[in-house]
Formats: structure tokens, C-alpha cells, sequence
């Protein structure tokens, strides 16, 4: 038995770096899963303010309905974009088990932010990196850098408030860097994807009036019965 445990020993320490900070950095993204566990729904009002060359609007206001594990909407009286990439808040959006997970740079001495590198595992989502800048006292993503292979990239700098028992986001900072596109080719970003120029901006989303865990139905989810 004695001879297991040291042949066990010896392995652990011979073992490559990155080994044993994929572990590390798994326990990053389970930590806020637990954080997040108890989080069933939430509603909010949102105002969106677009910042951006290539696309003049007045500020949008809708309210937004999420339910885990990931049903969205927004409903708005008016003609709404809403940047679903970065834009809203979905704690199971980075699930420990869809990713492999990379620490980027050593955690500094006194800092408490780490960076993670993470890829998805599963063939729809792949095609796209992320990096996570993480708080590590509060188990709080701080910023979501996304990448694709088309280009196209996008920074999300969240600041958050609490809301009943949960930390959730009051602002978000969402920094657009898209290619040109052929007209007609959909790339999810509404009406940017109708630009022939490359697209550059800002959209900042201010969430206000939470109300959380108060039961939404899964139909309210489902256009057929809304309208009825």
C-alpha cells in the first residue's frame, strides 16, 4: 500500500502543469454553478443604448424573462434588438462539463481576478472561444471576450448589484468588433447583419426592477401561447 501511494505521489509531481490547472480552473466555473444554483427565474426591465457608427436609434426599452436552464425573451411595444450574444445573464450559459477550461496567467500575488480559457466540447458551439476574466473572492464573471471563426468578436464588462439572494447584472458594457458580411447573411446581431462594412461599437444595457424566482411558466416561453 505504501508503494501505491508513493508510485502515486511521484506521478502527481511529474505530471505536466496543465494538468493539474485544468483542475484548478474547473473548480473557477463549478463554484459560480453552486452560486447560481438556487436561481430558478428572474425578470427585469432593460434599456439598451446603442453607441455605434453604423447604426443611429433612440434608446430601447423592453422587459426581459429568463428561466433555467435557458429560456429566454424580451417583450417591448415597439421594433427591439437585443444582442442575445453577451447581452443577458444565464449563470448555466458555461457549464464546467460543455468546455475544455485553461488558466491563462498564473493568479498574481494579492489579485484576486483569474483568466480563464475555455472551448467548447460540443459540435453545434463549436467554432468559438472564450475568455473568462473571473472574480475569485466573488465568484462573479467580470468579462466575457468572445471569439469566432468568422471574425467576429465581442466584449462583455458586467457590473453587478444584488437582487433578493442572487448578485446579478445592473450594467453591461458590450463592445462589438464584426466583419463584413455579404447582404443577406444572417449572423444573429439583428440589424448588423445587414451592414457590408465592418462593424464597431458599444451597446450599453442597464437592467432595473428585478423580481426573482417568482415562478414563470414555461408558456409564457412559447409565441403560440402568448398569443392566445
Amino acid at each position: 500500500m505504501r508503494k501505491i501511494f508513493l508510485w502515486l505521489f511521484i506521478l502527481f509531481c511529474l505530471s505536466p502543469p496543465w494538468i493539474r490547472a485544468d483542475e484548478e480552473a474547473v473548480r473557477y466555473l463549478d463554484a459560480i454553478e453552486k452560486k447560481y444554483s438556487g436561481l430558478k427565474d428572474y425578470i427585469a426591465d432593460v434599456n439598451v443604448h446603442f453607441d455605434m457608427e453604423t447604426f443611429k436609434t433612440p434608446d430601447m426599452k423592453a422587459k426581459l424573462y429568463f428561466k433555467a436552464p435557458d429560456k429566454m425573451k424580451v417583450e417591448s411595444k415597439g421594433v427591439f434588438f437585443f444582442p442575445r450574444e453577451g447581452g443577458y445573464f444565464n449563470p448555466a450559459l458555461f457549464k464546467k462539463d460543455d468546455f475544455e477550461i485553461r488558466i491563462l496567467e498564473p493568479v498574481a500575488e494579492g489579485k484576486k481576478d483569474i483568466k480563464l480559457k475555455i472551448v467548447p466540447k460540443k459540435k453545434e458551439k463549436m467554432g468559438r472561444e472564450f475568455v473568462l476574466l473571473i472574480d475569485r473572492n466573488d465568484n462573479l464573471v467580470r468579462e466575457i471576450h468572445t471569439s469566432q471563426f468568422d471574425g467576429r468578436e465581442t466584449k462583455a464588462k458586467i457590473e453587478y448589484g444584488r437582487y433578493g439572494s442572487f448578485e446579478l447584472p445592473r450594467y453591461i458594457l458590450l463592445t462589438l468588433d464584426l466583419p463584413s458580411v455579404d447582404p443577406g447573411e444572417k449572423r444573429g446581431f439583428g440589424p448588423f447583419e445587414q451592414k457590408s462594412e465592418r462593424v464597431t461599437g458599444t451597446i450599453e444595457i442597464t437592467y432595473a426592477n428585478y423580481k426573482v424566482n417568482t415562478g414563470l411558466k414555461d408558456e409564457i416561453f412559447n409565441p403560440r401561447e402568448t398569443k392566445k
